[in-house]
């Protein structure tokens, strides 16, 4: 279907300086398109990443704060039961 229409276009146009711009647009385009496709793609991986740095960070933090809580209770009880030297 785009060949038919590309040949169709082309043969409008008899002077070889427009076919050429013409091929030209056309490469342009294929380029533009594959510079999308690539960086859709890298745009995929990055977020993949920042997904994949969130949910390791927030494993950490929950971590974090089940240790901060353990020492905070330990120190509570501490006050509340004095050890006698």
């Amino acid at each position: 279907m785009i060949a038919w229409q590309i040949d169709t276009f082309e043969k409008q146009f008899e002077n070889p300086d427009s076919e050429m711009s013409v091929l030209r647009l056309l490469r342009s385009v294929h380029q533009v398109t594959k510079d999308y496709e690539n960086l859709h793609r890298e745009i995929l991986e990055v977020q993949q990443l920042q997904k994949q740095l969130s949910d390791s960070l927030k494993t950490q933090l929950s971590q974090v704060v089940g240790h901060f809580n353990l020492l905070r209770n330990k120190i509570v009880e501490q006050h509340k039961n004095p050890q006698l030297k």
